[in-house]
Protein backbone atom coordinates (compact mmCIF):
# COMPACT_ATOMS: atom_id res chain seq x y z
CA UNK A 1 0.00 0.00 0.00
CA UNK A 2 1.08 3.31 -1.10
CA UNK A 3 0.11 7.06 0.69
CA UNK A 4 0.47 9.80 -1.28
CA UNK A 5 -1.19 12.43 0.90
CA UNK A 6 -3.78 12.79 3.39
CA UNK A 7 -6.57 13.70 0.95
CA UNK A 8 -8.90 10.82 1.94
CA UNK A 9 -6.00 8.20 3.02
CA UNK A 10 -4.79 10.36 6.18
CA UNK A 11 -4.72 8.06 9.46
CA UNK A 12 -5.38 4.94 6.84
CA UNK A 13 -2.25 2.79 8.84
CA UNK A 14 -1.89 4.74 12.05
CA UNK A 15 -5.53 5.06 13.02
CA UNK A 16 -5.76 9.16 13.48
CA UNK A 17 -7.80 11.64 11.19
CA UNK A 18 -4.63 13.53 10.20
CA UNK A 19 -6.93 15.93 8.24
CA UNK A 20 -8.79 17.22 10.89
CA UNK A 21 -5.71 17.45 12.99
CA UNK A 22 -3.45 19.52 10.66
CA UNK A 23 -6.93 21.38 9.92
CA UNK A 24 -7.25 22.68 13.66
CA UNK A 25 -3.63 23.41 13.88
CA UNK A 26 -4.04 25.66 10.96
CA UNK A 27 -6.80 26.79 12.99
CA UNK A 28 -4.69 28.19 15.61
CA UNK A 29 -2.20 29.79 13.58
CA UNK A 30 -4.50 31.29 11.93
CA UNK A 31 -5.17 33.40 14.91
CA UNK A 32 -3.38 36.40 14.36
CA UNK A 33 -5.24 36.50 10.55
CA UNK A 34 -8.53 36.46 12.40
CA UNK A 35 -7.45 39.81 14.42
CA UNK A 36 -6.33 41.43 11.39
CA UNK A 37 -9.26 40.83 9.44
CA UNK A 38 -11.09 42.09 12.64
CA UNK A 39 -8.66 45.19 12.85
CA UNK A 40 -8.86 46.28 9.14
CA UNK A 41 -12.65 46.01 9.32
CA UNK A 42 -13.07 48.23 12.37
CA UNK A 43 -10.60 51.15 10.26
CA UNK A 44 -12.80 50.34 7.06
CA UNK A 45 -15.86 51.69 8.86
CA UNK A 46 -14.00 54.45 11.80
CA UNK A 47 -13.60 56.05 7.90
CA UNK A 48 -16.98 55.31 6.94
CA UNK A 49 -17.89 57.79 10.04
CA UNK A 50 -15.30 60.25 9.10
CA UNK A 51 -16.77 60.22 5.65
CA UNK A 52 -20.31 60.86 7.00
CA UNK A 53 -18.95 63.83 9.00
CA UNK A 54 -16.90 64.82 5.90
CA UNK A 55 -19.87 65.28 3.98
CA UNK A 56 -21.83 67.04 6.97
CA UNK A 57 -19.34 69.80 7.06
CA UNK A 58 -19.57 70.43 3.25
CA UNK A 59 -23.16 70.49 3.11
CA UNK A 60 -22.70 73.07 5.96
CA UNK A 61 -19.71 75.33 3.92
CA UNK A 62 -22.00 75.31 1.29
CA UNK A 63 -24.53 76.95 3.39
CA UNK A 64 -22.03 79.21 5.29
CA UNK A 65 -21.37 80.69 1.67
CA UNK A 66 -24.44 81.59 0.40
CA UNK A 67 -24.54 83.83 3.75
CA UNK A 68 -21.43 85.43 2.13
CA UNK A 69 -24.13 86.03 -0.88
CA UNK A 70 -25.96 89.84 -1.19
CA UNK A 71 -28.10 88.33 -3.83
CA UNK A 72 -29.33 85.62 -1.22
CA UNK A 73 -29.34 87.51 1.83
CA UNK A 74 -30.52 90.82 0.29
CA UNK A 75 -32.77 89.10 -2.14
CA UNK A 76 -35.61 92.25 -3.64
CA UNK A 77 -38.91 91.01 -4.56
CA UNK A 78 -39.27 92.69 -8.30
CA UNK A 79 -43.29 93.12 -9.38
CA UNK A 80 -43.75 95.21 -12.96
CA UNK A 81 -47.48 96.55 -13.33
CA UNK A 82 -47.13 95.13 -17.04
CA UNK A 83 -44.56 92.36 -17.35
CA UNK A 84 -45.09 92.44 -20.86
CA UNK A 85 -43.59 96.11 -21.67
CA UNK A 86 -41.34 96.01 -18.73
CA UNK A 87 -39.47 93.00 -16.38
CA UNK A 88 -36.32 93.48 -13.68
CA UNK A 89 -33.85 91.35 -11.56
CA UNK A 90 -31.53 92.05 -9.36
CA UNK A 91 -27.98 92.88 -10.16
CA UNK A 92 -26.50 94.27 -7.01
CA UNK A 93 -29.18 93.05 -4.34
CA UNK A 94 -27.01 95.19 -1.97
CA UNK A 95 -27.22 98.46 -3.76
CA UNK A 96 -31.15 98.12 -4.69
CA UNK A 97 -33.29 100.75 -2.92
CA UNK A 98 -36.80 100.10 -2.17
CA UNK A 99 -39.45 101.71 -3.69
CA UNK A 100 -41.47 102.28 -6.72
CA UNK A 101 -40.14 103.41 -9.68
CA UNK A 102 -42.42 104.60 -13.29
CA UNK A 103 -41.53 103.67 -16.27
CA UNK A 104 -42.29 105.15 -19.85
CA UNK A 105 -41.03 103.26 -22.77
CA UNK A 106 -41.19 105.27 -25.80
CA UNK A 107 -38.82 103.78 -28.19
CA UNK A 108 -37.22 100.20 -28.06
CA UNK A 109 -33.58 99.49 -29.10
CA UNK A 110 -33.29 98.19 -32.70
CA UNK A 111 -30.57 96.77 -34.84
CA UNK A 112 -29.02 97.71 -38.29
CA UNK A 113 -30.11 95.48 -41.01
CA UNK A 114 -30.68 95.15 -44.92
CA UNK A 115 -31.98 92.56 -47.43
CA UNK A 116 -31.59 91.83 -51.30
CA UNK A 117 -34.62 91.18 -53.62
CA UNK A 118 -35.86 87.48 -53.75
CA UNK A 119 -33.26 86.33 -56.80
CA UNK A 120 -35.22 84.50 -59.17
CA UNK A 121 -32.84 84.43 -61.92
CA UNK A 122 -30.22 81.53 -61.52
CA UNK A 123 -27.81 80.52 -63.79
CA UNK A 124 -28.28 76.84 -62.81
CA UNK A 125 -31.80 76.31 -61.66
CA UNK A 126 -31.95 73.25 -60.83
CA UNK A 127 -28.68 73.59 -58.21
CA UNK A 128 -29.29 77.27 -58.07
CA UNK A 129 -26.04 78.21 -58.96
CA UNK A 130 -25.87 82.37 -59.70
CA UNK A 131 -22.76 82.39 -61.83
CA UNK A 132 -21.49 85.30 -60.19
CA UNK A 133 -17.78 85.44 -59.52
CA UNK A 134 -15.51 88.10 -57.85
CA UNK A 135 -14.15 89.42 -54.66
CA UNK A 136 -15.15 92.08 -51.88
CA UNK A 137 -14.79 93.06 -48.43
CA UNK A 138 -17.53 94.46 -45.64
CA UNK A 139 -16.75 97.03 -43.39
CA UNK A 140 -18.46 98.10 -40.00
CA UNK A 141 -17.90 100.83 -37.71
CA UNK A 142 -19.78 102.60 -34.87
CA UNK A 143 -18.93 105.81 -35.52
CA UNK A 144 -15.31 106.36 -33.68
CA UNK A 145 -13.87 103.09 -34.59
CA UNK A 146 -14.13 100.67 -37.85
CA UNK A 147 -13.47 96.74 -39.09
CA UNK A 148 -12.62 95.16 -42.25
CA UNK A 149 -13.69 91.77 -42.86
CA UNK A 150 -10.99 89.56 -44.91
CA UNK A 151 -11.55 89.22 -48.87
CA UNK A 152 -14.19 87.45 -49.61
CA UNK A 153 -14.25 85.43 -53.09
CA UNK A 154 -17.41 84.81 -54.94
CA UNK A 155 -17.38 81.53 -57.61
CA UNK A 156 -19.62 81.09 -60.51
CA UNK A 157 -20.53 78.30 -58.61
CA UNK A 158 -21.91 79.37 -55.55
CA UNK A 159 -25.31 79.57 -55.13
CA UNK A 160 -26.77 82.43 -52.71
CA UNK A 161 -26.46 79.91 -49.26
CA UNK A 162 -22.29 79.72 -49.69
CA UNK A 163 -22.30 83.53 -50.08
CA UNK A 164 -23.89 83.83 -46.71
CA UNK A 165 -21.61 80.75 -45.61
CA UNK A 166 -18.70 82.87 -46.99
CA UNK A 167 -19.66 86.35 -45.42
CA UNK A 168 -20.16 84.78 -42.18
CA UNK A 169 -16.68 83.25 -42.00
CA UNK A 170 -14.84 86.07 -43.06
CA UNK A 171 -17.05 88.50 -40.44
CA UNK A 172 -16.13 85.76 -37.91
CA UNK A 173 -12.31 85.57 -38.41
CA UNK A 174 -11.77 89.39 -39.84
CA UNK A 175 -8.68 91.26 -40.65
CA UNK A 176 -7.91 92.03 -37.48
CA UNK A 177 -8.62 88.43 -35.95
CA UNK A 178 -11.82 89.83 -34.35
CA UNK A 179 -15.44 88.49 -35.00
CA UNK A 180 -17.53 91.78 -36.87
CA UNK A 181 -20.84 92.27 -35.12
CA UNK A 182 -23.19 91.42 -38.04
CA UNK A 183 -24.46 87.94 -39.88
CA UNK A 184 -25.46 87.12 -43.23
CA UNK A 185 -28.81 84.48 -43.40
CA UNK A 186 -30.81 83.56 -46.61
CA UNK A 187 -34.51 83.77 -46.21
CA UNK A 188 -36.84 82.51 -49.20
CA UNK A 189 -33.97 83.17 -51.78
CA UNK A 190 -33.66 86.71 -49.93
CA UNK A 191 -29.93 87.31 -48.34
CA UNK A 192 -30.32 89.07 -45.06
CA UNK A 193 -27.43 91.11 -43.31
CA UNK A 194 -27.71 92.03 -39.89
CA UNK A 195 -26.29 93.52 -37.01
CA UNK A 196 -25.54 91.30 -34.09
CA UNK A 197 -26.33 94.29 -31.67
CA UNK A 198 -28.86 97.69 -31.35
CA UNK A 199 -28.33 100.72 -31.34
CA UNK A 200 -27.88 104.15 -33.20
CA UNK A 201 -24.55 105.26 -35.46
CA UNK A 202 -23.73 101.58 -36.66
CA UNK A 203 -22.63 101.71 -40.15
CA UNK A 204 -22.02 99.25 -43.06
CA UNK A 205 -20.57 99.63 -46.35
CA UNK A 206 -19.32 96.79 -49.21
CA UNK A 207 -15.67 97.08 -50.12
CA UNK A 208 -14.12 96.66 -53.50
CA UNK A 209 -16.94 95.43 -55.24
CA UNK A 210 -15.82 95.74 -58.68
CA UNK A 211 -17.66 92.80 -60.20
CA UNK A 212 -21.27 94.88 -58.79
CA UNK A 213 -21.61 91.45 -56.47
CA UNK A 214 -24.23 93.80 -54.06
CA UNK A 215 -25.15 96.13 -56.90
CA UNK A 216 -28.23 96.67 -59.06
CA UNK A 217 -29.04 93.57 -61.51
CA UNK A 218 -27.37 91.35 -58.91
CA UNK A 219 -28.12 91.55 -55.07
CA UNK A 220 -29.22 95.01 -55.55
CA UNK A 221 -28.21 95.96 -52.21
CA UNK A 222 -25.72 98.64 -52.37
CA UNK A 223 -25.05 101.40 -54.82
CA UNK A 224 -21.60 101.50 -56.99
CA UNK A 225 -19.46 102.97 -54.10
CA UNK A 226 -20.45 100.13 -51.57
CA UNK A 227 -23.22 101.95 -49.67
CA UNK A 228 -26.50 100.22 -48.73
CA UNK A 229 -29.12 102.20 -50.38
CA UNK A 230 -31.94 100.04 -48.30
CA UNK A 231 -31.12 99.18 -45.05
CA UNK A 232 -33.26 99.83 -41.61
CA UNK A 233 -30.55 102.36 -39.51
CA UNK A 234 -30.69 100.93 -35.81
CA UNK A 235 -31.95 102.74 -32.82
CA UNK A 236 -31.70 103.35 -29.42
CA UNK A 237 -34.53 102.73 -26.83
CA UNK A 238 -35.83 105.58 -25.24
CA UNK A 239 -37.44 105.66 -22.36
CA UNK A 240 -37.57 107.67 -18.78
CA UNK A 241 -37.93 106.40 -14.82
CA UNK A 242 -39.56 108.21 -12.60
CA UNK A 243 -39.45 111.40 -15.08
CA UNK A 244 -35.50 111.26 -15.89
CA UNK A 245 -34.95 110.64 -19.96
CA UNK A 246 -33.02 107.71 -20.34
CA UNK A 247 -31.06 106.76 -24.15
CA UNK A 248 -29.31 103.29 -24.12
CA UNK A 249 -28.38 100.94 -27.14
CA UNK A 250 -30.04 98.53 -25.97
CA UNK A 251 -33.24 96.72 -24.51
CA UNK A 252 -32.01 94.09 -21.71
CA UNK A 253 -29.06 94.21 -19.05
CA UNK A 254 -29.51 97.82 -18.97
CA UNK A 255 -28.04 97.48 -15.11
CA UNK A 256 -26.43 100.84 -15.18
CA UNK A 257 -30.28 102.86 -14.97
CA UNK A 258 -31.81 101.93 -11.65
CA UNK A 259 -28.94 101.16 -8.49
CA UNK A 260 -28.58 97.71 -8.61
CA UNK A 261 -31.70 97.07 -10.57
CA UNK A 262 -31.04 95.10 -14.31
CA UNK A 263 -33.85 96.48 -16.13
CA UNK A 264 -35.08 94.39 -19.89
CA UNK A 265 -37.43 96.83 -21.95
CA UNK A 266 -40.15 94.47 -23.74
CA UNK A 267 -42.44 96.92 -25.42
CA UNK A 268 -42.81 100.31 -26.27
CA UNK A 269 -45.71 103.06 -26.69
CA UNK A 270 -47.50 101.68 -23.37
CA UNK A 271 -49.27 103.18 -20.36
CA UNK A 272 -46.61 104.37 -17.39
CA UNK A 273 -45.40 100.87 -15.84
CA UNK A 274 -44.78 100.64 -12.64
CA UNK A 275 -42.20 98.67 -10.78
CA UNK A 276 -42.21 98.08 -7.27
CA UNK A 277 -39.37 96.29 -5.52
CA UNK A 278 -39.57 95.43 -1.84
CA UNK A 279 -37.84 93.20 0.90
CA UNK A 280 -37.87 89.78 0.09
CA UNK A 281 -37.97 88.66 3.52
CA UNK A 282 -38.77 84.90 2.52
CA UNK A 283 -36.03 84.25 0.35
CA UNK A 284 -33.36 86.12 2.79
CA UNK A 285 -34.85 83.51 5.95
CA UNK A 286 -34.71 80.65 3.72
CA UNK A 287 -30.96 81.48 3.37
CA UNK A 288 -30.45 81.75 7.28
CA UNK A 289 -32.64 78.57 7.59
CA UNK A 290 -30.92 76.78 5.34
CA UNK A 291 -27.49 77.20 7.52
CA UNK A 292 -29.03 76.55 10.60
CA UNK A 293 -30.44 73.50 9.22
CA UNK A 294 -27.04 72.03 7.83
CA UNK A 295 -25.41 73.62 11.43
CA UNK A 296 -27.95 71.24 13.75
CA UNK A 297 -27.26 68.72 11.23
CA UNK A 298 -23.68 68.14 11.37
CA UNK A 299 -23.99 69.19 14.95
CA UNK A 300 -26.28 66.52 15.96
CA UNK A 301 -24.14 64.22 13.81
CA UNK A 302 -20.90 65.05 16.00
CA UNK A 303 -22.73 64.40 19.41
CA UNK A 304 -24.35 61.67 18.25
CA UNK A 305 -20.80 59.53 17.15
CA UNK A 306 -19.19 60.95 20.11
CA UNK A 307 -21.32 59.50 22.66
CA UNK A 308 -22.80 56.70 21.36
CA UNK A 309 -22.03 53.18 23.30
CA UNK A 310 -19.87 49.70 21.45
CA UNK A 311 -22.67 47.05 21.04
CA UNK A 312 -21.60 43.29 22.42
CA UNK A 313 -21.30 41.06 19.33
CA UNK A 314 -22.23 43.28 17.07
CA UNK A 315 -22.71 41.92 13.32
CA UNK A 316 -23.50 44.41 11.20
CA UNK A 317 -21.72 47.14 10.02
CA UNK A 318 -24.60 49.56 11.24
CA UNK A 319 -23.85 48.14 14.97
CA UNK A 320 -20.32 47.59 14.57
CA UNK A 321 -20.20 50.97 13.88
CA UNK A 322 -20.82 52.37 16.86
CA UNK A 323 -18.75 53.59 19.50
CA UNK A 324 -15.60 53.48 16.98
CA UNK A 325 -15.65 57.24 17.45
CA UNK A 326 -16.61 57.65 20.91
CA UNK A 327 -14.72 60.24 22.63
CA UNK A 328 -12.83 61.18 19.45
CA UNK A 329 -10.63 64.07 19.58
CA UNK A 330 -11.46 65.45 16.34
CA UNK A 331 -14.51 65.95 16.59
CA UNK A 332 -14.43 67.29 20.15
CA UNK A 333 -12.46 70.33 18.38
CA UNK A 334 -14.57 70.50 15.59
CA UNK A 335 -17.58 70.74 17.66
CA UNK A 336 -16.26 72.90 20.23
CA UNK A 337 -14.71 75.43 17.17
CA UNK A 338 -18.19 75.65 15.60
CA UNK A 339 -19.72 76.68 19.09
CA UNK A 340 -16.52 79.48 20.02
CA UNK A 341 -17.80 80.74 15.94
CA UNK A 342 -21.62 80.95 16.70
CA UNK A 343 -21.01 82.61 20.09
CA UNK A 344 -18.35 85.33 19.26
CA UNK A 345 -19.35 88.87 19.03
CA UNK A 346 -18.53 90.45 15.28
CA UNK A 347 -16.97 93.60 14.68
CA UNK A 348 -17.78 93.39 11.23
CA UNK A 349 -21.07 95.67 11.75
CA UNK A 350 -21.97 98.77 13.68
CA UNK A 351 -25.30 97.96 14.87
CA UNK A 352 -25.53 94.22 15.16
CA UNK A 353 -22.57 92.57 17.34
CA UNK A 354 -23.73 88.78 17.68
CA UNK A 355 -25.72 86.17 16.22
CA UNK A 356 -28.47 86.43 18.79
CA UNK A 357 -29.10 90.39 17.94
CA UNK A 358 -30.57 89.41 14.60
CA UNK A 359 -32.35 86.48 15.54
CA UNK A 360 -30.17 83.72 15.69
CA UNK A 361 -30.39 82.10 19.18
CA UNK A 362 -29.14 78.68 20.92
CA UNK A 363 -32.10 76.25 21.53
CA UNK A 364 -32.80 76.21 24.53
CA UNK A 365 -34.98 73.13 24.66
CA UNK A 366 -31.88 71.11 26.52
CA UNK A 367 -30.81 74.45 27.88
CA UNK A 368 -28.25 74.35 25.17
CA UNK A 369 -26.63 71.58 25.57
CA UNK A 370 -26.81 70.12 22.36
CA UNK A 371 -25.55 73.10 20.84
CA UNK A 372 -28.36 73.99 17.97
CA UNK A 373 -29.20 76.85 16.94
CA UNK A 374 -32.79 78.20 16.14
CA UNK A 375 -34.15 81.42 14.20
CA UNK A 376 -36.44 84.34 15.83
CA UNK A 377 -38.31 85.29 12.65
CA UNK A 378 -39.91 88.52 14.20
CA UNK A 379 -36.40 89.88 15.34
CA UNK A 380 -34.65 89.07 12.02
CA UNK A 381 -37.30 90.94 10.36
CA UNK A 382 -37.13 93.82 12.63
CA UNK A 383 -33.26 93.37 12.14
CA UNK A 384 -33.66 94.01 8.55
CA UNK A 385 -35.99 96.49 8.21
CA UNK A 386 -34.08 98.74 10.47
CA UNK A 387 -30.65 98.08 8.14
CA UNK A 388 -30.52 94.93 6.13
CA UNK A 389 -26.71 96.36 5.39
CA UNK A 390 -25.75 95.91 8.56
CA UNK A 391 -27.59 92.46 9.11
CA UNK A 392 -25.23 91.42 5.64
CA UNK A 393 -22.45 92.63 8.10
CA UNK A 394 -23.01 90.34 10.55
CA UNK A 395 -22.48 87.59 8.84
CA UNK A 396 -19.64 88.72 5.82
CA UNK A 397 -17.71 91.84 4.69
CA UNK A 398 -14.96 90.99 2.71
CA UNK A 399 -11.28 91.91 3.39
CA UNK A 400 -9.60 92.18 0.09
CA UNK A 401 -12.46 93.60 -2.18
CA UNK A 402 -12.15 90.29 -4.14
CA UNK A 403 -16.66 90.01 -2.88
CA UNK A 404 -15.75 86.22 -2.02
CA UNK A 405 -14.62 84.43 0.68
CA UNK A 406 -11.16 83.46 1.13
CA UNK A 407 -8.33 82.44 3.61
CA UNK A 408 -8.00 86.29 3.92
CA UNK A 409 -11.65 86.32 5.07
CA UNK A 410 -11.18 84.86 8.90
CA UNK A 411 -11.40 87.09 11.47
CA UNK A 412 -14.38 88.64 13.43
CA UNK A 413 -13.77 91.77 11.27
CA UNK A 414 -15.08 89.64 8.64
CA UNK A 415 -18.45 88.39 10.02
CA UNK A 416 -19.83 85.04 10.61
CA UNK A 417 -19.50 83.44 7.40
CA UNK A 418 -16.18 84.61 6.76
CA UNK A 419 -15.50 83.00 9.66
CA UNK A 420 -16.88 79.31 9.65
CA UNK A 421 -15.92 79.13 6.03
CA UNK A 422 -11.87 79.14 6.68
CA UNK A 423 -12.22 76.92 9.61
CA UNK A 424 -14.60 74.72 7.58
CA UNK A 425 -12.01 74.51 4.60
CA UNK A 426 -9.14 73.55 6.77
CA UNK A 427 -11.28 70.64 8.34
CA UNK A 428 -12.33 69.42 4.72
CA UNK A 429 -9.40 70.35 2.24
CA UNK A 430 -8.61 67.71 -0.14
CA UNK A 431 -5.32 69.55 -1.71
CA UNK A 432 -2.70 67.61 -0.95
CA UNK A 433 1.40 68.92 0.36
CA UNK A 434 4.13 67.06 0.07
CA UNK A 435 6.13 65.96 3.60
CA UNK A 436 9.56 64.43 2.43
CA UNK A 437 8.59 61.88 -0.22
CA UNK A 438 4.82 61.49 1.24
CA UNK A 439 2.11 63.51 0.41
CA UNK A 440 -1.65 63.66 2.10
CA UNK A 441 -4.44 66.08 2.03
CA UNK A 442 -4.16 69.57 4.09
CA UNK A 443 -7.58 69.20 5.22
CA UNK A 444 -7.74 66.78 9.04
CA UNK A 445 -10.79 64.82 8.00
CA UNK A 446 -9.07 63.78 4.69
CA UNK A 447 -5.74 63.35 5.84
CA UNK A 448 -7.23 60.90 8.63
CA UNK A 449 -9.51 59.15 5.74
CA UNK A 450 -5.95 59.62 3.86
CA UNK A 451 -4.18 57.42 6.71
CA UNK A 452 -7.15 54.72 7.43
CA UNK A 453 -6.44 54.32 3.25
CA UNK A 454 -2.90 53.58 4.48
CA UNK A 455 -3.56 51.60 7.48
CA UNK A 456 -6.39 49.29 4.95
CA UNK A 457 -3.96 48.63 2.09
CA UNK A 458 -0.92 47.32 5.10
CA UNK A 459 -3.54 45.28 6.76
CA UNK A 460 -4.27 43.53 2.86
CA UNK A 461 -0.56 43.03 1.99
CA UNK A 462 0.09 41.87 5.92
CA UNK A 463 -3.10 39.13 5.82
CA UNK A 464 -1.70 38.19 1.95
CA UNK A 465 1.46 37.37 2.95
CA UNK A 466 0.33 35.74 6.17
CA UNK A 467 -1.82 33.89 4.00
CA UNK A 468 0.85 32.91 1.85
CA UNK A 469 2.99 31.48 5.28
CA UNK A 470 -0.14 29.69 6.13
CA UNK A 471 -0.29 28.01 2.92
CA UNK A 472 3.34 26.96 3.53
CA UNK A 473 2.77 25.78 6.93
CA UNK A 474 -0.35 23.74 5.85
CA UNK A 475 1.78 22.24 3.38
CA UNK A 476 4.55 21.19 6.21
CA UNK A 477 2.29 19.78 8.12
CA UNK A 478 0.58 17.41 5.57
CA UNK A 479 4.38 16.19 4.25
CA UNK A 480 4.94 15.28 8.08
CA UNK A 481 1.97 13.40 8.39
CA UNK A 482 2.00 11.47 5.53
CA UNK A 483 5.92 11.02 6.19
CA UNK A 484 5.06 9.64 9.79
CA UNK A 485 2.00 6.98 7.88
CA UNK A 486 4.88 6.07 5.62
CA UNK A 487 7.32 5.27 8.51
CA UNK A 488 4.36 3.51 9.89
CA UNK A 489 3.47 1.51 7.26
CA UNK A 490 7.07 0.55 6.71
CA UNK A 491 6.98 -0.33 10.68
CA UNK A 492 4.07 -2.91 10.11
CA UNK A 493 5.25 -4.42 6.89
CA UNK A 494 8.76 -5.27 8.91
CA UNK A 495 6.51 -6.17 11.58
CA UNK A 496 4.43 -8.84 9.50
CA UNK A 497 7.68 -10.01 7.60
CA UNK A 498 9.84 -10.87 10.86
CA UNK A 499 6.32 -12.62 12.51
CA UNK A 500 6.00 -14.59 8.73
CA UNK A 501 9.67 -15.91 9.08
CA UNK A 502 9.38 -17.09 12.72
CA UNK A 503 6.10 -18.59 12.01
CA UNK A 504 7.87 -20.75 9.03
CA UNK A 505 10.63 -21.75 11.37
Amino acid sequence: MSISGLGGLGGLVSGMDSKTLVDKLMMIESQPLVKMQQQQKKTELRKGLYQEINASLLKLKTAVSALSDPQKLLAKKMASSDDKVVTAKMANADKIVTGTYNIDVTQLASAWTSRSGSITTFANPTTKELGWSGTFKIQTGDGSTSQTSKDITIVATDRLTDIATKINSALEDSADAKAMKIKATVVDNTLILNSTETGAGRTVQVLNDASGIFQTGKLGMTDASGNFTAATAGQNSKFSVNGVNVERTKNTGLTDVIMGVDLTLLKSGEPTTSLNVTEDFEASEKVIRDFITAYNDTTELINARMNEQPVAGATTDTFMSKGLLRGDSALYNIQSTLREITGKQFTSSSMFKTLNSIGIEVDKADNGVAGKLTLNSTKLREAMTQNPSEVMKVFFVDSDGNDKLDEKDSGTGNGLAGMMYNKLFMLTDTTTTTYGVTSAPKGLLPSRMNLMDTQIKSFTDTMEAFNRRLGMRRKTLEAQFTSMEMMLQQSNASASFMQARMGTQ
